[in-house]
Formats: structure tokens, C-alpha cells, sequence
């Protein structure tokens, strides 16, 4: 496993510049702006974690929306990418394994397209580690793909999980 985890940063890292202008991270608006009203509606401040960061785009989006923002990326290409887009906000250098947040740091999360890259043997350990640095009640959106089971990811060379569920977009409200 540590080598698909290697090759898929390895990629992010070597490829940022040109996987942010094909993901549109130059872009003023988000790809998820309607997830991010419904989700601005749940929570309408508050310090919010994105979990893979990418390019900054959706930093930018919810720095805008007036929380107090914190981003992690496992690439460094991408991080770096983030940064310069917006300068001065707290970027980690850091994989959803990663994080060392203290615990109930923020009152909510946001990870699009990240948590796919996680072998299904690692997902609960992920899940986890994004509930313990967030509050109880706290609200979270997560994106994956529509779908069944893993595959390699033949761009980037790392997995790629695909779960199955009916809608991509899911709003998890932990309660314990």
C-alpha cells in the first residue's frame, strides 16, 4: 500500500501545475458551490478543516464564506499551488493519516474527491482521525464516486476507491 500512496503523491507532486489548469483550479468559483450554500447553511461560521487541499480553489471559496480556515494536502506540489493562491492562510503539508490537529479543533470539514484515494483497509482509520479533530455535532461534506470497489488509478498510479453510494454528495453530521 505504501507504494500506490507513494506513486499517487509522487504524481500530484510532479503533475500540480497541469492538474490544476485541467481541474480548473484557476478559477474564481467552486465546483461544489451549491454543496457549499447547503453546507454554509449548516454551519455559517466556525473553523472549518479541508482535508486535501489541492489547489486552493475551494480555500478560497470558504474563506469567502467568512470561516476560519485550515487546508491539508499530501503534495507538496499542490500545497505550494494552494499557498500561493492564498497567501497568508494556513496551509500542512499533510495526509488525512497525518494529521496532528489537537483534538476538537474545528467545528466542521470538508474533504471533495480526496478520501477516494484511501485503500478501503485505511478508510475507517481516516474516517477517525477527521472525528477526532473535529467537534461533536460538528459538520462535515465529503465527495467520492459513484461506484463499487477499488481499481488502480492508471494516471496517477496510485488506488483509487470507489464506494458506492446513490448520490456523490454526502453531508455526515457526526453525533457519536
Amino acid at each position: 500500500m505504501e507504494d500506490k500512496k507513494a506513486r499517487t503523491i509522487d504524481y500530484y507532486d510532479t503533475n500540480a501545475k497541469k492538474w490544476s489548469e485541467v481541474h480548473h483550479g484557476d478559477e474564481q468559483e467552486s465546483y461544489w458551490k451549491v454543496e457549499m450554500d447547503i453546507f454554509h447553511k449548516f454551519l455559517p461560521s466556525g473553523k472549518v478543516l479541508e482535508v486535501g487541499s489541492g489547489s486552493g480553489k475551494d480555500a478560497s471559496a470558504l474563506l469567502g464564506l467568512g470561516y476560519d480556515y485550515v487546508g491539508t494536502d499530501a503534495s507538496r506540489g499542490l500545497f505550494e499551488i494552494a499557498q500561493k493562491r492564498n497567501p497568508g492562510v494556513e496551509f500542512r503539508n499533510k495526509a488525512v493519516q497525518d494529521l496532528d490537529f489537537e483534538d476538537d479543533r474545528f467545528d466542521g470539514f470538508w474533504t471533495a474527491a480526496t478520501l477516494l484515494h484511501i485503500p478501503k483497509n485505511e478508510i475507517d482509520d481516516a474516517r477517525q482521525n477527521i472525528v477526532r479533530v473535529v467537534r461533536q455535532n460538528s459538520v462535515g461534506f465529503i465527495s467520492v464516486k459513484a461506484g463499487a470497489g477499488e481499481r488502480e488509478d492508471e494516471e496517477t498510479g496510485g488506488g483509487f476507491r470507489i464506494i458506492q453510494v446513490r448520490d456523490l454528495r454526502m453531508f455526515w453530521k457526526e453525533t457519536s
